[in-house]
């Protein structure tokens, strides 16, 4: 679906987007992560097509992005704060994106309801959270081929969250939309999306869930009774002490773990650690 291809970009003389390459499937969620200012922003904007990468290539199927209208009727970016004229009503933006972008007035509506808001509502009287449950809520109706979303989570209360993201599940099957969301929370994107991508000192690592699923880590928590298991020939990557328990981290083959406790007789459990735990393992023994 978009192909992202070696994206270099200087802003104000600095470096912000040193290489970036990466891959979004069709129908998928790919989540890009990294602290406020590493230049997610900006990634998003050359995806887009807002901005034209000082090296490298970004393709919507077989096409480039910039300067190319055609491309541009199948994407729909929503920044972190999306500008509005001081007098506009939730009534008058969705009228300024419908002369753009073919959008299905009746779930619009149905979602404002669901979002506690009402059409004759004045952008700049909402919160900022409630602002965004505006703009989630008009590119949902819109229902693009790609949809780009700037720090999604930033102000949605934890039931806008929720409500988000079921929709959003439910128009991807539907609709066979692809989505490219932001955010500083790792913890905000790790239950939904399909791929991760890390962002840091100009370049991109991406990690996927697949990846998860076929190399895991182990958390093994040993109910302490003065009584040591030996663990020298695994990896252990970290170790902590619970209430009247110990818990290790381990990245090896279940199998090798249980073989490791032996006759142990105390209580013991074994699973796989979160997602987002997972990530910041591969994070860190990466960089």
């Amino acid at each position: 679906m978009l192909d992202v291809l070696h994206v270099k970009k200087t802003i104000d003389g600095k470096e912000v987007l040193k290489d970036c390459t990466f891959k979004v499937e069709p129908n998928t969620v790919f989540g890009i992560v990294g602290i406020n200012g590493v230049g997610k922003s900006t990634l998003m904007k050359i995806c887009c097509g807002i901005l034209n990468p000082d090296e490298g290539s970004v393709f919507i199927g077989t096409e480039t992005i910039f300067d190319n209208i055609s491309a541009k009727e199948n994407i729909v970016f929503i920044s972190d704060d999306p500008y509005y004229e001081l007098g506009e009503t939730l009534e008058s933006i969705f009228n300024f994106y419908a002369a753009f972008y073919k959008i299905d007035k009746k779930y619009f509506l149905e979602l404002l309801n669901i979002f506690d808001l009402h059409r004759k509502d004045r952008l700049v009287k909402l919160s900022k959270g409630k602002r965004k449950r505006v703009f989630i809520a008009i590119a949902l109706a819109i229902a693009p081929k790609l949809l780009l979303l700037d720090e999604t989570f930033d102000g949605l209360d934890p039931k806008a969250k929720k409500i988000f993201k079921q929709e959003l599940i439910k128009l991807i099957q539907a609709k066979e939309m692809t989505v490219i969301m932001t955010s500083h929370s790792l913890r905000e994107l790790s239950d939904i999306v399909d791929d991760i991508g890390y962002l840091r000192n100009g370049i991109l690592l991406t990690i996927g869930s697949e990846n998860y699923s076929n190399d895991p880590i182990y958390r093994v928590m040993i109910k302490n009774n003065n009584i040591s298991v030996d663990f020298s020939n695994l990896k252990v990557l970290r170790t902590s002490k619970g209430t009247g328990y110990e818990i290790y981290d381990i990245h090896n083959e279940k199998e090798q773990i249980i073989n490791a406790l032996g006759e142990y007789n105390g209580f013991y459990a074994i699973d796989v650690i979160p997602f987002e735990e997972w990530i910041v393992y591969q994070m860190e023994d990466i960089y």
